[in-house]
């Protein structure tokens, strides 16, 4: 089984081709009905899914998850402004849309963000700001 349907079987009590089976995805609007606790905000990057009155995206969630920390440990000590429904909500979330889920999350590391940075300075501008010769 994937890391991601252990997590999803573990935290939500449903196997992942159930909450698939019970969400047609063709038909999916992103909606109060559909996620209660999700909703689209607007980044500098682009639109992407958060933690409903919160600017916490649902991958930030997911990564911490893979990373080994528990819905409470998440909702106890590391954002203690969400609740367990949100995080609930974040996994299903993540279950109808994994592939752009996964693209955000290999969008913001840190190898993704100095290659942006490569790509859009010259060699002066690239060193100051990361105290380095590029290699």
């Amino acid at each position: 089984m994937l890391e991601q349907e252990k997590i999803t079987k573990f935290y939500t009590g449903y196997a992942p081709q159930e909450i698939i089976s019970e969400i047609d995805i063709a038909m999916v609007s992103i909606t109060q009905t559909n996620f209660p606790f999700i909703e689209i905000a607007k980044f500098a990057g682009g639109p992407r899914a958060v933690l409903r009155g919160t600017r916490v995206p649902v991958s930030v969630v997911i990564g911490y998850l893979l990373a080994g920390e528990t819905p409470n440990t998440i909702t106890e000590k590391i954002l203690p402004h969400v609740t367990l429904a949100q995080i609930r909500d974040a996994i299903l979330y993540y279950q109808a849309f994994r592939p752009q889920i996964d693209d955000e999350r290999r969008e913001n590391t840190e190898e993704a963000g100095r290659k942006t940075l490569r790509e859009s300075l010259d060699d002066d501008k690239y060193n100051t700001i990361t105290g380095h010769e590029h290699k």
